[in-house]
């Protein structure tokens, strides 16, 4: 019996930890996200629109539960407009760039927690469009965005943990020789990330 107990209490200090990251913790890892969706309007009858993104990060805790850091972007948009003598307007888009951000967390029960993160970014979009009876496009832009993303995460141990987010708010600013183009919206259920993050702790003195 007193090795069951043993046994039980061993395994009960292995899995439970506190759920607070602490000052100077730091976390290393990254997110994949995606979207896909149709809409009509009052131009082309029928959008298709799809994403990738891929998005490497690096943060450190300012404050317990308080991370800021950076973050890389490289991602793909694709759309294709239908209209209603079947001709189709492809445009294509090309996204790099970094971004720092500011993310806090809430740890709530049972190793789930919300966080919310904030981001400013600096990027550069290569757009490619191809629609019949017009010469094919290309344009370069520089631009500047913002995001503000609510999401989710699991501490799956000490070490690692899972994130998610359905959405949020976005705004950006892009131009360039032909391109000047600036937006805010809100979208949720449309747009997907999920990531992991590997938690580096504070070395303790002594």
């Amino acid at each position: 019996m007193k090795k069951l107990l043993l046994m039980l209490f061993c395994s009960y200090s292995i899995t439970s930890f506190s759920q607070d990251f602490n000052k100077a913790d730091k976390m290393l890892g990254g997110s994949f996200s995606f979207s896909v969706f149709n809409a009509n309007n009052n131009g082309p009858g029928y959008y298709n629109t799809g994403n990738v993104a891929i998005r490497p990060s690096y943060s450190w805790f300012v404050k317990t539960n308080l991370a800021m850091g950076i973050r890389g972007n490289i991602s793909y948009n694709r759309t294709v407009a239908k209209y209603a003598n079947a001709d189709n307007r492809t445009n294509s888009s090309l996204y790099s760039g970094i971004a720092v951000f500011l993310k806090k967390y809430k740890p709530l029960k049972e190793k789930f927690g919300v966080y919310f993160d904030h981001e400013i970014g600096a990027n550069y979009n290569v757009n490619k469009e191809n629609f019949p009876s017009f010469i094919d496009t290309k344009n370069e832009a520089y631009g500047v965005s913002y995001q503000f993303s609510p999401g989710v995460f699991y501490r799956f141990s000490k070490r690692f943990m899972g994130e998610g987010s359905i959405g949020g708010v976005f705004g950006s600013y892009y131009g360039g020789q032909e391109v000047h183009n600036f937006g805010v919206s809100v979208s949720f259920l449309q747009i997907f990330n999920l990531g992991i993050n590997y938690v580096i702790e504070k070395k303790k003195q002594g």
